[in-house]
């Protein structure tokens, strides 16, 4: 039988060893192929971070219309870009030039706008879910609860 650290040891070394085999791939791609991907999934990243503490911030009872602007030109501005580099990989595809390294950029480049949706998504719909001040009310109702106990 195998313990638990056994089959995270393995988890860790067969993760580490995809992330080298995809950055190896990616750096045979060239280095200025790579850079308007990586370049987008920062500006996402910083988007979705946007997004989330947009969340946070309503559901502590704190205000959050100054992060609004931001994150709707950083979402417009980093999709935009996505889409522009599918539509250049697809002709780049299409042309012939390159096919490997396109079709493997077109697939990050999808995931990236498929994952960003997904998140943009569901952080429209918990920020719509959620209430103002929310946390504040169930701590104040559990420590109400505490005292009533005590």
């Amino acid at each position: 039988s195998r313990g638990l650290g056994d089959v995270y040891k393995r988890q860790v070394y067969f993760s580490t060893f995809i992330t080298l085999v995809f950055g190896f791939i990616l750096t045979k791609i060239g280095y200025a192929n790579i850079w308007p991907l990586f370049g987008s999934a920062n500006q996402l990243l910083s988007a979705l971070v946007l997004a989330t503490l947009c969340v946070f911030l309503k559901v502590t009872g704190r205000s959050n219309k100054m992060l609004f602007p931001p994150l709707i030109i950083m979402l417009c501005v980093t999709f935009t870009a996505l889409v522009q580099r599918v539509i250049a990989l697809v002709k780049a595809i299409a042309a012939g030039t390159d096919i490997f390294g396109s079709a493997l950029q077109l697939v990050v480049a999808v995931l990236l706008i498929t994952l960003g949706l997904i998140i943009v998504v569901n952080s429209f719909k918990s920020y719509v879910k959620s209430k103002k001040g929310s946390e504040l009310a169930e701590n104040e109702e559990s420590e109400n609860a505490k005292s009533v106990e005590a």
